[in-house]
C-alpha cells in the first residue's frame, strides 16, 4: 500500500480553489428578483355538469375558463349534458 492516497495532488488544490471563486462572483440571495411584466392572474369559472338522461345522472365539476364540446358529452352515454 503505498502513500498515494493521502498525497493530494496539485490539481485537486486548484480546481478546490476555483469553485470557492466561482462561489463568491454569485448574487446575494437577498436581492428581491425584478419580474419583467406582471400577468395578471387567470379566473376560472366552476361549471357543474348533469347529464340531461335522467337514467344516466352522471355529474362533473369543471373549474376552466370556458367549456369545449368535449366537456359537454357526457363520458358515459355521450348525451349532451347540461351546464348548472
Amino acid at each position: 500500500m503505498g502513500l498515494d492516497k493521502w498525497i493530494k495532488p496539485e490539481e485537486t488544490v486548484k480546481k478546490s480553489e476555483k469553485k470557492e471563486d466561482a462561489r463568491s462572483t454569485r448574487k446575494p440571495k437577498n436581492q428581491p428578483i425584478e419580474k419583467i411584466g406582471k400577468k395578471e392572474p387567470i379566473k376560472l369559472t366552476k361549471f357543474v355538469l348533469i347529464c340531461s338522461k335522467p337514467k344516466c345522472k352522471y355529474k362533473k365539476t369543471i373549474m376552466k375558463k370556458e367549456l369545449s364540446e368535449k366537456d359537454r358529452t357526457c363520458p358515459r352515454c355521450k348525451n349532451v349534458m347540461k351546464v348548472q
